[in-house]
């Protein structure tokens, strides 16, 4: 990690606070190494961190507007943001990796007409209860 002092904060790019969540992240789970931010579109972006800060149990209700400024690298969103990261780090990395098994298979509804879908769902729903 590095250490910045707020004059430096506050001198950074939307981008480069963006990419600092994004460090954070990668601290957290690793596939968020692969991503270039350069690259990748705001609609993936918004996706990616809104969807993981949700999974951490980051406190927001995510509407449009507070997920655009997330992506818009609005500096007191991603401050709060960063806080939040850092000063729970530890239970974080558990969340995180615990999280994985535990997001729900979203199945489409075509497929729930089957018996042996709807019974594979639920052993899997009951593995996740037990772990």
């Amino acid at each position: 990690m590095c250490h910045l002092s707020m004059v430096e904060f506050d001198d950074k790019a939307p981008l480069e606070l963006l990419e600092l969540v994004n460090k954070v992240f990668t601290h957290l789970d690793d596939q968020h190494k692969e991503v270039d931010m350069q690259k990748e579109t705001q609609e993936k972006t918004e996706e990616r961190v809104c969807g993981f800060l949700k999974v951490l149990g980051y406190p927001s209700d995510f509407n449009p507007n507070y997920c655009r400024d997330v992506v818009h690298g609005e500096k007191r969103t991603l401050q709060h943001i960063l806080f939040w990261l850092l000063s729970r780090l530890q239970d974080l990395q558990r969340k995180a990796y615990t999280a994985k098994f535990l997001v729900p298979l979203q199945i489409p509804d075509e497929f729930m007409h089957d018996d042996d879908m709807r019974n594979t769902l639920q052993v899997y729903k009951d593995l996740q209860a037990e772990f």
